[in-house]
This record gives structure tokens, sequence and C-alpha cells, in this order.
């Protein structure tokens, strides 16, 4: 598969660890989702993330808490 527009570049990237999937914004304004089937996907993924972007671009959502009442 080829993609030709090449238009839209990453600028963030928004790391959801519980729910194990990973949004990147666009400059654009496009948001794509990756949502991951596993723990080693999702720790690829990350790796990939780690080593191709600026620590800046990489934001953690905060964790979903559920406390017993």
């Amino acid at each position: 598969m080829y993609y030709q527009d090449m238009d839209d570049f990453v600028f963030e990237v928004v790391v959801d660890i519980c729910s194990r999937t990973f949004k990147l914004k666009s400059d654009n304004g496009e948001d794509k989702i990756i949502a991951c089937d596993n723990t080693d996907e999702f720790m690829r993924v990350l790796d990939v993330c780690d080593k191709m972007l600026e620590p800046k671009m990489i934001v953690y959502a905060d964790l979903a808490i559920t406390s017993d009442k």
C-alpha cells in the first residue's frame, strides 16, 4: 500500500495505558486511534514512539482509577 498524501505530520501522541491505545494528533487537526490487542503490541508501539518522537510530543492520559465503597 502506498500513501500519496503526505501532508499530515504527527505533533502529539496521547498514550492511554489503561485502554492500550495511542491517539495520534496531526498538525491538520485530524486524530487517529491505534488500539493494541495485547500488552506486547502496546509495548512495541510505545517503543516506536519513544524512538521516533521528541519526549515533549508524547503525553500520557490520566489513569482511570476506581474505588470500592
